[in-house]
């Protein structure tokens, strides 16, 4: 493989590996870590399929970098993931089915930003603070003036929303 074809495969599929990655449990660090790792695996190997933007080079890719992922996990003894191959591997089947669905995922994708805009400022505001901020619920509670519980409760109903949301909005593409 020449470097002008790594690029085009790096274009073509970088953005899914680190989703992919993420995923299975990789945090952003490791996964962005775990990414290099995996297309310099690419660049090096001598088996790559032909096409580097097509759906066989992103399911070669995707197993890279699990093998990538599950022997970051067995180093990390520290990591509170545990993985193994029979997990990993049930893991691939629901990526495939239900994340691409015979796409590149990017639907999905596209669904949840227009589903994230529909939330009110304050649904959006939890959000933030639990996943962008990584804030515990009892941090939450008092910055949103309710209870722990109630964080809770609130942050169960706001994911649901979404599910649904993505759902409906995959469903209506399909038509």
């Amino acid at each position: 493989m020449d470097k002008e074809a790594l690029a085009a495969m790096v274009r073509s599929h970088q953005a899914e590996v680190y989703r992919y990655l993420r995923y299975l449990g990789a945090d952003a660090s490791a996964a962005e870590d775990l990414v290099q790792e995996t297309f310099l695996a690419a660049f090096r190997s001598a088996n790559a399929p032909c096409d580097t933007g097509g759906r066989g080079m992103a399911a070669w890719l995707r197993g890279i970098a699990r093998n990538f992922w599950l022997r970051h996990c067995r180093r990390s003894r520290t990591d509170p993931v545990r993985a193994d191959s029979e997990l990993l591997e049930r893991a691939e089947g629901v990526w495939a089915d239900e994340f691409l669905r015979g796409g590149d995922g990017f639907d999905y994708v596209e669904a949840l930003h227009k589903c994230l805009e529909a939330l009110s400022e304050r649904e959006r505001y939890a959000l933030d603070l639990r996943y962008a901020e990584r804030k515990p619920r009892s941090d939450m509670a008092g910055l949103l003036q309710m209870t722990e519980d109630g964080v809770k409760s609130l942050l169960r109903r706001i994911r649901a929303a979404l599910a649904e949301c993505i759902r409906r909005r995959l469903e209506l593409e399909k038509l």
